[in-house]
Formats: structure tokens, C-alpha cells, sequence
């Protein structure tokens, strides 16, 4: 009996110190300056990795500004870099936050582009650029600087660009010190990357100190370019009042209306194993979701065998894919997947070829 109740005991023991290190390995280690500069130099690399396989010079330029704020970041600190940023001075606290946001907006960036096509890649690609150059080159600091780390959906998911249109759209700044309980709402604004006020300009729906709710409530509007965000919060320090932050902004891109092009090649082989090539384009595709089609004459060969079909996809940047060729038996369909969601379809008994769009595939874009 005495044995049994060892047993239990020693069971139960091991099962309270499992939970207690769960628990424990739950908690997060403080942010420290060692800690950001290694993040950074990470990044620098991954990035550098990815400009090298899309050949984006645009990316290069990131990565060597990351590997910078990096370099920075560790002559700011000095001795310090060791410390929690919570107990450093405003200056080198600030400048760790920034560090910090910095890495997570590019590892955000770095998961949602394989994703996306196109136009798409290039709106991630050109606010990414722009949000680390702001924080690469911001330094003012204050006891309760604020510093955005990322740009969410309502329901958590990183955006880096909005597709135009006037469907009012819901985001979230996600951060530190972004408002004070105690004080009026912060000031937001939305301007392009010079500056210039823009026409749609955001409504602030929810506030806390790390999160930011707000709405578009005519959309991102019609045109492509840099969509800046402007927040400069208010905090009250004892014995005084309300008194207005440094500025804190992040980016976004509306990206240029939709436009992917399809080309096909269609080889037909007749009964007597003549092949006949035919080849043509589908009217382009300008929205998720569409279909394009095309009729394709194949009367030279009225007693037809087998079907054959290549595509190539062109995206409204440039970039295109070939695909196929894919062959059947004359009596069957073909159907085969192009890049970026889109599938392409030969249907003999209607002589037709089809492409569609499925919805939206890149995790970065509204």
C-alpha cells in the first residue's frame, strides 16, 4: 500500500514539474540590445538571400540597411547591449524598439512574399522598404516613445498593401506606446511618401497603449503609390499635462489595379498523325476570381486524336511563367495549374480554353 502511494506521489510530482516548466518555457525573455542586433543581422541575411533569387534591387538595398541599423544599434549601446531595453535610457530604449519592429515587419514580409504575383510582390516589397528607411532613419526619443511594429488585420494577419477600391477597409497598428489612458486619442494620419495629405484619410475606432484599431471608410481609393501612416500620441507625466510624442509611422502600398495576360499554345493531333499548332492570347484578367476564355478553331482537323497545351502567364510587373505542355486523348479535358492560384482548361467539346483566378492568394495584401 505504502508502494502505491510512492508510485502516486512521485506521478504526481513529475506532473507538477512538467506543468511548472511549461509554464516557465511560456515566458518570454527580455528584449535586449544583443538580442535585436542578432535579429537584424539575421534578417539582413534572409533578405539578402531573397533579393538574390528574384534579382529585386530594391530588397538588396534593404538588406544592407537592416545590416546598418544593426551597426548602429550596437555603437548606440555600447557596454549596454546586455541590459533589458526596459531599464536603459529613453535614447537607447527607443532606438532597441525600433530595432525591433524592424525585424518583425521584415519577417512578416519575408512569410507572406512567396505568395504573391505580380503587382502584389512589388507593393509588399516597396512598403517594406519604406517602413525600415523611416526607422532606419527616425531618432528622436522620449520616456514613452512610440514605435509600430506591424500593421494587422482585424483578425491578426500582417498587411503590407491594400488593393484600391472604395470597400471601406479595417487595420490595426500593432505597438508600443501608441496611446496613454489618460490622455485624448492620438493623431493619425495617412499621407504619400512625400508628405502630401492623401484623400482617404483613417478613422481611429479602438485604442490601447499597443494597439491602434482604425478604418478607411471610402477605402484605399484609386490610385498606386506609398500609403504612410502618421501616429503621434499624447502621454501625462506626473504633476504635468497631456503633451504630445515624437512621431511614429509605418507604410503601406495601394497597389496598381490587377492585370495578368495568358498566351497558350494548342497542338492537335489528327487521326493520320498530322499535328497541327494553333496558339493566341485571352483577354486579360483584371480581377481575382474572373475568368477569361477564348474559342479556338480546329477544323483542319476534323477527326482529331490527342490534345496538347502549354501556357505562359504574364504579370502586370513584368514577370511571366510558361507552363505544360499537358496531353490528353481527344475526348478529355485538360486541366492544369499556372502560377499564383490561376488554372488553366481545354475543353474539346467546346473548343474552348479557359483561365481562372482564384481569390486572393497573397497573405500580405488586403
Amino acid at each position: 500500500m505504502r508502494s502505491a502511494r510512492r508510485v502516486v506521489s512521485l506521478c504526481c510530482s513529475l506532473l507538477l514539474a512538467g506543468v511548472a516548466n511549461q509554464a516557465l518555457a511560456q515566458i518570454a525573455p527580455r528584449l535586449t540590445g544583443e538580442a535585436v542586433i542578432a535579429r537584424l543581422n539575421t534578417a539582413k541575411q534572409d533578405v539578402a538571400t531573397r533579393a538574390s533569387n528574384t534579382h529585386d534591387d530594391r530588397l538588396a538595398a534593404v538588406s544592407t540597411q537592416l545590416g546598418e541599423m544593426a551597426d548602429a544599434l550596437r555603437k548606440t549601446l555600447g557596454d549596454k547591449a546586455s541590459q533589458p531595453a526596459d531599464i536603459m535610457d529613453d535614447s537607447r530604449r527607443a532606438a532597441v524598439l525600433r530595432g525591433d519592429a524592424a525585424v518583425q515587419r521584415t519577417r512578416a514580409y519575408l512569410d507572406a512574399a512567396p505568395s504573391c504575383p505580380g503587382s502584389d510582390a512589388k507593393a509588399l516589397t516597396d512598403a517594406l522598404a519604406t517602413t525600415i528607411d523611416k526607422l532606419g532613419k527616425t531618432s528622436s526619443s522620449s520616456k514613452a516613445t512610440p514605435v509600430i511594429n506591424s500593421v494587422e488585420t482585424i483578425d491578426n494577419r500582417p498587411v503590407f498593401a491594400l488593393h484600391p477600391g472604395t470597400t471601406p477597409v479595417a487595420l490595426a497598428l500593432v505597438g508600443t506606446n501608441l496611446s496613454d489612458p489618460q490622455c485624448v486619442d492620438p493623431q493619425i494620419t495617412a499621407t504619400d511618401e512625400k508628405g502630401k495629405l492623401l484623400d482617404a484619410q483613417p478613422v481611429i475606432t479602438g485604442v490601447l497603449p499597443t494597439r491602434i484599431e482604425l478604418k478607411f471608410p471610402d477605402g484605399a481609393g484609386s490610385k498606386p503609390g506609398a500609403l504612410v501612416l502618421h501616429v503621434v500620441p499624447k502621454h501625462k507625466a506626473f504633476l504635468m499635462g497631456c503633451s504630445a510624442q515624437p512621431e511614429a509611422t509605418t507604410a503601406l502600398q495601394v497597389t496598381a489595379s490587377m492585370r495578368v495576360s495568358v498566351s497558350y499554345n494548342l497542338t492537335t493531333t489528327c487521326g493520320s498523325g498530322q499535328s497541327i499548332p494553333s496558339s493566341g492570347s485571352l483577354p486579360d484578367i483584371t480581377a481575382y476570381g474572373a475568368t477569361s476564355s477564348r474559342q479556338v478553331d480546329v477544323a483542319a482537323c476534323p477527326d482529331p486524336s490527342r490534345y496538347a497545351i502549354s501556357a505562359k502567364v504574364t504579370f502586370g510587373d513584368g514577370n511571366s511563367a510558361s507552363v505544360g505542355p499537358v496531353e490528353q486523348t481527344a475526348a478529355a479535358d485538360i486541366t492544369m495549374g499556372l502560377p499564383a492560384g490561376f488554372t488553366l482548361s481545354w475543353s474539346p467539346s467546346t473548343r474552348t480554353v479557359f483561365v481562372r483566378s482564384a481569390a486572393n492568394v497573397c497573405k500580405g495584401v488586403y
